[in-house]
């Protein structure tokens, strides 16, 4: 049996596709609709990038006990998906199937997901545009930390279920933001940043990343950066 010997990481939001704000839409509405209030998000002090530091940090602002957490969680879940059926805009991004089938089907790769997402919310984003088939393992949100630290924690698992291990120059992380690029460089991995998302070319070149694209299309170039 051949073993894997490349990770390679997706960041969901402006690199795999976009759903504009619908995250928002559903977090707000979720506090709306459990606690009635209104513009939870734009009315709390949260900068964190990790979407339960974020949860947390709101409901902090409010007073609300930690223990609904969970019921949050899943409220927010059941609204992201009404909000994502409902919205005709959301779409891949280019390029992105191509490569994500490529590594799919490589005998030696792996696709894996790294995102600032809660893992519901992730499910729910990929599964609307049905993507959620390429991706059985991942760096979620959920966890108290940055995403570098979801990062090696994912690593680690990967490592453990496919028995192997994978040299920090065989692990690549495909993003659109500088937090993207500066967790590549903390973990020790290679960054491929994309500009599809939010972070303007200039900005993005200015981190520094391994590789730079506008955007995905050139799927040729991308695969042999990746080995595949």
């Amino acid at each position: 049996m051949v073993k894997k010997d490349r990770l390679i990481f997706w960041d969901i939001d402006g690199t795999l596709l976009h759903c504009g704000s619908n995250g928002r839409k559903a977090l707000n509405r979720t506090f709306l609709e459990l606690y009635g209030i209104t513009d939870a998000l734009g009315k709390s002090p949260v900068g964190a990038s990790m979407d339960s530091m974020l949860l947390g940090g709101i409901m902090k602002n409010f007073g609300i006990d930690p223990k609904d957490f969970p019921k949050i969680t899943q409220h927010y879940k059941t609204v992201l998906k009404e909000i994502l059926e409902q919205d005709n805009n959301k779409r891949i991004l280019p390029g992105v199937i191509p490569i994500l089938e490529a590594i799919d089907k490589h005998p030696q790769a792996i696709n894996a997901l790294l995102t600032s997402n809660l893992r519901v919310g992730a499910e729910a984003k990929l599964s609307s545009v049905g993507l959620d088939k390429y991706f059985r393992i991942g760096g979620f949100g959920d966890d108290i930390g940055e995403k570098w630290d979801a990062a090696i924690k994912c690593i680690e698992m990967a490592e453990e279920q496919f028995n192997t291990l994978f040299p920090k120059d065989q692990i690549y992380l495909i993003g659109d933001s500088c937090y993207d690029i500066v967790c590549a460089k903390k973990v020790g991995m290679k960054s491929i940043a994309v500009a599809t998302g939010w972070t303007d070319i200039s900005t993005l070149q200015e981190c520094k990343p391994d590789y730079f694209f506008p955007d995905l299309s050139d799927t040729e170039k991308i695969l042999e950066i990746i080995n595949i």
